[in-house]
């Protein structure tokens, strides 16, 4: 399981350079991941089209909108055997991380559905499955999901769409639930590059 994390870490980082600007700098980096993770044994998708992932973000915490609609998002979907799966949604000055984990195979159960209950990730307490969200904008705020579900609706190499509800905070107000505030949100990711360790996409896709 160490490994599949080292692992994981390391594809985050090398997927992160898809927002080079430069085309011919994009083509060689592209060349240069989709060989790094072939060595590895991950398989990927949508690396190719990479200049069209873009992901649209609704999210209102405390009745206010977090993100304008003119900021523009792209999904990285991280997939770690059948326990594990990460996204990680950034634009420049802004980010969302979603994380859903579980005790035992949680692609089992379709859709896929994590909760987090008084600010703890306790599976036992959550059917097997736990959901970390966080989202972050540079000088701005900083909010975690400290009590709520999340579900993926849909999964496939086009889209997945991701929908939340619950209550939010800063990380310091984990222990403080009067200080909560009710958040929900939906993101629709077209064409996210995604990577599979250990698993197959035709058991995560519905």
């Amino acid at each position: 399981m160490k490994n599949i994390y080292l692992l994981l870490v390391i594809i985050l980082w090398l997927t992160s350079c898809q927002d080079a600007k430069d085309k011919a700098t994009e083509s060689v980096t592209n060349s240069v991941i989709k060989k790094t993770l072939d060595q590895a044994g991950v398989a990927s998708e949508n690396i190719e089209r990479a200049n069209q992932n873009q992901a649209y973000v609704d999210i209102t915490y405390d009745g206010k909108p977090l993100f304008t609609e003119e900021k523009k998002f792209k999904t990285i979907m991280n997939t770690a055997g059948k326990q594990m799966m990460v996204f990680s949604i950034d634009s420049e000055d802004s980010k969302i991380n979603i994380s859903f984990s579980g005790l035992q195979n949680m692609l089992d159960v379709k859709p896929i559905i994590g909760q987090i209950e008084k600010g703890k990730l306790e599976p036992k307490d959550a059917n097997g499955t736990v959901v970390s969200i966080t989202m972050a904008k540079e000088n701005g705020f900083a909010y975690t999901l400290l009590e709520g579900v999340a579900t993926i609706s849909k999964i496939n190499q086009d889209e997945v769409i991701l929908e939340f509800e619950g209550k939010a905070g800063a990380f310091l107000d984990a222990n403080a639930p009067e200080n909560w505030k009710p958040i929900a949100g939906k993101i629709v990711s077209k064409y996210p590059v995604m990577n599979f360790i250990q698993v197959k996409k035709e058991d995560i896709y519905y």
